[in-house]
């Protein structure tokens, strides 16, 4: 594993080196576009961490959401402000995930998606609880947790029980399920999820 991981520096010398970053899809993830669709998340106000290059954030924004959309790598975030400048109700924020308690309490909805599994496994239950910090009574994260099954990271895998021993605690949990809506090399290996705070 990187010993940087943690470091701004880590996520801006891949944007630097990788024009597209293998995570980046270069549009909205079809789980999220899915859901949209079906009308199964209300608009409200949403925080997105490691948001990357912005495009679900701006799915979301377009789509009624007040979005407050953050990433610790200012590459990423200069990337995400020319490929969506001009649309509303959207704002990026150069910030660690860690360390949003400005914005306790603030927030209807967390929406998670490559932010889960790019953190140290170790810093999973701290990453639980500033999620839970973020939202109001009764907020909801929603999204897609990466279970891949392979060694080593980042990404690192991500699996149902892991989440239900690392989340239970703070969410009720609503929905885990693998997406039947991802793009095909992640067919099988996301996990759509929907938690509500306690």
């Amino acid at each position: 594993m990187p010993t940087n991981i943690n470091k701004a520096a880590y996520w801006d010398q891949i944007y630097r080196d990788e024009m597209t970053p293998g995570w980046d899809l270069g549009a909205p993830a079809p789980p999220l576009k899915h859901a949209l669709d079906q009308g199964l998340i209300e608009p409200g106000r949403v925080a997105v961490p490691g948001c990357g290059f912005g495009h679900d954030a701006r799915l979301l924004a377009e789509r009624g959401f007040k979005v407050d959309a953050f990433d610790i790598s200012k590459r990423a975030l200069a990337g995400a402000r020319k490929r969506h400048r001009g649309v509303k109700n959207l704002k990026f924020t150069k910030a660690d995930a860690f360390k949003l308690s400005r914005f306790s309490g603030k927030f209807d909805y967390v929406y998670e998606y490559t932010c889960f599994c790019a953190i140290e496994p170790r810093r999973r239950e701290e990453y639980a609880r500033a999620v839970h910090a973020l939202l109001k009574s009764g907020g909801r994260l929603f999204g897609c947790f990466y279970n891949h099954g392979r060694e080593g990271g980042p990404p690192f895998d991500v699996t149902k029980s892991e989440v239900r021993r690392i989340f239970a605690p703070l969410f009720k949990i609503k929905k885990l399920a693998v997406s039947r809506h991802s793009i095909e090399r992640r067919k099988g290996a996301e996990l759509w999820a929907e938690l509500a705070r306690l």
